[in-house]
């Protein structure tokens, strides 16, 4: 693999994905709330083979235990999300950044306070009106009220995973059976016990290419926090941007890809709804129309920012 200026990238963890080719061009990606960057792999090399340097970063929490995602905080993804941003917008001419789910919110967030040249937002999460929204969600309030809940309680992820392609979604419900778990648990700790806690042991933990089967309500707080938070600042998003949804999403329906669309200041922007595929659309059956939508969008803008302003 090329060297480059991603290998300096402040906070790298070893799940992150870096490809890099000398571009003068990065697209940085970001996973969702409970995700891994293995869910953006395939766009991301999508993304490189188009001739952009690729970033996917692991969000604070994630890939590793269940316990760091419970000591893990929306203010954590933000101040990590941002000080990677502020380091590549040094380093490279042109920034795109695309999000999955609660990684579209970081996403326009960012674009706030750091300059950034396009945004992808994927499936965005503002308001769960899909069909199958966790029905955990009518609890909220009241744990919200009752601190000690936010670390006892917990929503087991279940089919169809936000996946319609039914292989994949077999694939994920073999992983998140209990044995399979357990199983998955033990090379954990093996490989932790033999490597000592090197990177090797981070990278067998089944959490950092699956994901986690559950969540602690807790984090559902901080993600309800970070709605409210972008939901307030989607007026100062002025980056062109273009946003994919699926129109059978089963956790956030289109009504939040119109949200997006019709509240941000950007003069360029497109909404784009997606047929056959559910809410993570980025490794379903769409993900070659996502990945190519993408590359048109950004390949527009570099060829936009390449062109020279006459007076």
């Amino acid at each position: 693999m090329q060297r480059g200026p991603l290998d300096e990238m402040i906070d790298r963890r070893p799940t992150d994905l870096a490809i890099q080719s000398g571009s003068r061009g990065l697209v940085y990606l970001i996973h969702g709330v409970t995700g891994t960057p293995t869910e953006m792999g395939y766009l991301g090399r999508r993304l490189a083979r188009n001739g952009w340097d690729v970033y996917a970063t692991t969000l604070p929490g994630h890939c590793t235990r269940i316990w760091d995602l419970l000591k893990a905080s929306d203010k954590d993804w933000t101040a990590h999300v941002q000080a990677q941003l502020t380091f590549v917008r040094e380093r490279y001419d042109y920034l795109y950044v695309a999000g999955l789910s609660a990684g579209a919110l970081l996403a326009l967030q960012s674009s706030v306070t750091v300059d950034v040249d396009a945004l992808g937002i994927l499936s965005p999460t503002f308001i769960y009106d899909g069909w199958n929204t966790p029905r955990v969600r009518a609890l909220l309030p009241f744990v919200m009220k009752v601190a000690p809940l936010h670390y006892l309680l917990f929503h087991a992820d279940g089919p169809p995973f936000g996946i319609k392609d039914a292989q994949l979604q077999a694939h994920i419900r073999a992983a998140y059976h209990p044995l399979a778990l357990i199983r998955g648990w033990i090379r954990d700790r093996w490989a932790h016990w033999k490597s000592s806690g090197t990177d090797a042991a981070t990278r067998a933990n089944p959490a950092a290419s699956k994901g986690y089967p559950i969540f602690p309500l807790k984090t559902l707080s901080h993600i309800d926090r970070l709605i409210a938070r972008v939901r307030g600042r989607l007026g100062e998003v002025t980056a062109p941007t273009v946003i994919l949804q699926a129109r059978e999403d089963d956790m956030t329906g289109p009504r939040n890809g119109e949200l997006v669309y019709n509240t941000i200041a950007s003069q360029q922007k497109r909404l784009i709804l997606l047929d056959d595929c559910y809410h993570v659309i980025t490794v379903d059956k769409q993900r070659k129309a996502v990945a190519n939508h993408l590359i048109e969008f950004f390949g527009r803008q570099t060829s936009t920012l390449d062109t020279p302003q006459t007076a």
